[in-house]
């Protein structure tokens, strides 16, 4: 048990560090809209965005904040995927119990037993908040104002003092990241038991290079397919935590979950889907490659620690 999780930590350590790298830019504008307050007047969108993150530092700018996400990823990782691979590891052995089993519903007990799966990944999310939270509020500032990590910190630190630093914004990433990651690992092992069933069935002559095949595409896929699900669950408090910690990155009053929830339903005319869902495209465009960045990387790793 100690080495799967030691398996984990490092395969998740890897999935992070690359679905980092490769969507920071998408990452960068979106945080960057979400902060944006709807006014008359005020151009809210995705392009906007883009453009004022552009006018200000140029293509470089676009990677502000990926020290401190890069920094958290071992300990945020560590959780997440720990907490993943030992509901998996759990699921998998009652799947195989029911394969076994001659009852004639054993064929769909490999769907219904998700749930261990989605627990880890909820108690993953849930402790991994108190890690994350305070480095996407350095984050924020980096991408909002500019400047080194070690400004950011320090600027934050003098305005909401040390215990301001780790919890402003907390409350929301824990709605964010409890109940939607739960959904995030449920649907990603779902899919990839739907697909690699479908392509047991439809197995031929050539099952080497289809194995092969199956390897890279069935992570990919299914990583995909999550991160839509889970962000349809999780984006509404995803939203509204980058509003609190805007906030307070810019040294302004925290508003807490109520009123800035009710703020940004005053600014979109009473449009819940305005208000809660703007962005949602792009965080698609950016949570989608990332976490099927994220699973392929986090499956070879830990096929090749495991080899080890």
């Amino acid at each position: 048990m100690a080495n799967e999780f030691w398996v984990d930590l490092w395969a998740g350590w890897i999935a992070g560090a690359a679905s980092v790298l490769a969507v920071q830019p998408v990452d960068t504008t979106l945080t960057r809209m979400q902060a944006t307050r709807l006014a008359p007047g005020v151009d809210g969108s995705a392009r906007a965005a883009l453009r004022r993150v552009l006018a200000e530092g140029g293509a470089r700018a676009l990677w502000r904040g990926v020290a401190p996400m890069t920094a958290v990823i071992p300990m945020q990782n560590a959780l997440l995927f720990a907490g993943y691979g030992a509901g998996e590891r759990w699921a998998s052995r009652r799947h195989k119990d029911a394969e076994s089993s001659t009852t004639p519903s054993a064929g769909k007990a490999g769907y219904s037993n998700l749930l261990p799966v989605f627990v880890g990944g909820c108690v993953g999310g849930v402790l991994q908040s108190f890690v994350v939270s305070p480095f996407e509020l350095v984050k924020i500032r980096q991408q909002a104002s500019g400047g080194a990590v070690t400004l950011a910190v320090s600027t934050l630190t003098g305005n909401l003092g040390r215990v301001g630093l780790a919890t402003r914004g907390l409350g929301a990433t824990l709605l964010r990241d409890g109940v939607p990651h739960g959904v995030w690992f449920a649907a990603y092992e779902w899919s990839k038991r739907s697909m690699k069933d479908s392509s047991s069935k439809d197995s031929s002559s050539s099952a080497s290079n289809d194995s092969a095949v199956q390897d890279t595409m069935v992570p990919v896929c299914a990583g995909a397919f999550a991160a839509a699900v889970a962000w349809g669950v999780g984006y509404p408090a995803d939203l509204v935590k980058t509003r609190v910690q805007a906030a307070a990155a810019a040294g302004g009053v925290e508003s807490g979950l109520v009123k800035t929830c009710s703020a940004m339903l005053r600014e979109s005319n009473g449009d819940v889907r305005r208000a809660f869902y703007r962005g949602f495209d792009l965080k698609l465009l950016r949570a989608v490659p990332a976490s099927a960045v994220s699973f392929f990387a986090y499956e070879e790793a830990r096929r090749w620690l495991e080899r080890e």
